[in-house]
Parts: structure tokens; sequence; C-alpha cells
């Protein structure tokens, strides 16, 4: 019985923090991007809107905002299990400062310091030793409450 009741709290928390429970509503904020860039490239494709993108070791995304966004929760989603480090940039004041680094995408919330920007990149570093090429399915990032 408990674990139904924990199973069913931990839904209505999911729905609440996605929908406008409590008046506030949580917006991907690369759903806003005016521009997509890859490699310094403009794309203007669906799958590029949403942050999925393929490549290899050097190559990164960016996501240019019409106006300043702020986030502190960024979620990548790799296909490929190749990546080996990944930088997350921020524009703040016209210029990109590297706000997270690691070393494996693990599929799971990043939480940065809350971060007012002009722009994200998402920069894969390195891939696996004779893997040079990845995936990226998707990249999304909020600013989630933290208690």
């Amino acid at each position: 019985m408990k674990k139904i009741l924990l199973s069913i709290t931990s839904i209505v928390l999911i729905i609440c923090l996605f929908s406008s429970c409590g008046g506030n509503r949580i917006v991907d904020i690369v759903s806003t991007a005016e521009a997509v860039l890859i490699n310094g490239e403009e794309v203007d494709t669906v799958e590029a809107s949403m942050g999925a993108f393929q490549g290899k070791q050097g190559d990164y995304i960016e996501f240019r905002f019409p106006e300043e966004q702020t986030f502190n929760t960024v979620f990548i989603n790799e296909k490929s299990t190749s990546v080996r480090q990944y930088n997350i940039f921020a524009e703040v004041d016209g210029e990109f400062k590297l706000i997270y680094t690691d070393k494996l995408i693990m599929n799971d919330n990043i939480t940065v310091e809350e971060t007012t920007a002009t722009a994200l990149k998402i920069q894969i570093v390195n891939t696996e030793i004779g893997n040079d090429n990845f995936i990226i399915q998707g990249v999304s990032a909020y600013n989630i409450e933290q208690k």
C-alpha cells in the first residue's frame, strides 16, 4: 500500500511540475530559441529545434534566445553512448561562460547554478576511442525551483 501511495504521489508531483499547478508553469527554454546553430551554422529543422544533433567530437549546438532566459536545470538525452566529455556554456553579457562540464551523459537532470543568458551551448569535447561519432536526441533547459 505504501508503494502504491508513493507511486501515485510521484506521478502527481511530475504532472504538477510540468503543468500549471500552483500557478507557475515550467517552460523548456530551448523551445523559445529564435535560432539554433550547429557548429556556427543556422539550422532550421524540427529536430534541431528540440536539440537533436549528431556529429564528431568538438561539435556543438547553440540555442539563441530572443530575450534573456533563466535556467538552473539542463537535460541532455544521448542516443549513442560514445560521449566521454561535454561542456555546457551560457552566453552572459555577450560572452560564453562555461557553467558545467562532465564526462558521461547520464540522461538525467543536470543541476547548474541559476543562470540568465541570451544563448545556451552544448559542446561534445571527447568521444570514446575508436568511435568519433555521437548522437544527441534532445536538449531541454528549465528553471526549476529548488527546495
